[in-house]
């Protein structure tokens, strides 16, 4: 593929970007950052935003121009500190609305997670430093007795090859961490490898994790249609 070339100058007619594409664009990036140690390129966003590359090359001159990202010579997109900054805090806010949408609200993972992707945008800080209170908390008995009579089966009951999505992430302490990683209520994933320890390894948005036994278990999935 030949490399996307950018134009170091700002367009004086360029229309500026919306706040919530800007923030789709961070978050975006964050995601991916997470997910792989090599830099997320032009291409990567353009998949994971489901957009033509071209698509793009406006809206990343003026957030390079503004300083939230640094565009490399072999397509590459470096996020600065305040991007990143940004994008941290836009991926945590869809994480606990998910969450809260699925797990409290009752609603489908795939659509709380849509519903998230609207409200993320113009919930407050204080509305969100909230919910993400509550849903840390931890879950009463009730609700882990309500998820085995449902039996829901987790990561660890499917073989090699199979595409999931995820319904639920009930790990006591690290669940912030599997959001950071993309493995959210309403995500889809696929398990690429299984280990005798019953340890995991699953795709997530075109990135390999690797998953312990205890972590798999803590998620719940159900088969992609």
């Amino acid at each position: 593929m030949v490399p996307y070339k950018f134009s170091n100058n700002v367009f004086p007619n360029i229309m500026i970007m919306s706040i919530s594409t800007r923030e789709d664009y961070l978050e975006a990036l964050c995601v991916l950052s997470r997910n792989s140690p090599q830099l997320p390129t032009v291409s990567d966003l353009a998949a994971y935003l489901s957009l033509d590359a071209s698509d793009l090359q406006e809206n990343l001159i003026q957030m390079e121009h503004d300083g939230d990202i640094q565009l490399l010579p072999d397509e590459g997109i470096r996020l600065t500190g305040k991007g990143l900054q940004a994008g941290t805090r836009v991926m945590k806010k869809h994480q606990v609305l998910a969450r809260f949408l699925s797990e409290v609200l009752g609603m489908d993972p795939g659509a709380a997670s849509d519903e998230a992707c609207i409200l993320e945008h113009d919930i407050s800080d204080e509305t969100y430093e909230r919910l993400d209170r509550y849903v840390r908390r931890p879950r009463r008995r009730g609700h882990r007795m309500h998820m085995g009579r449902l039996n829901i089966p987790t990561l660890i009951q499917f073989p090699e090859g199979t595409d999931l999505k995820v319904l639920s992430v009930r790990c006591p302490g690290g669940c912030e961490r599997l959001s950071d990683m993309g493995i959210i209520p309403g995500e889809r994933i696929k398990i690429i490898h299984t280990l005798n320890n019953k340890a995991v390894v699953i795709q997530v948005k075109g990135c390999d994790i690797a998953l312990s036994s205890e972590v798999a278990s803590c998620i719940f999935v159900e088969k992609a249609e």
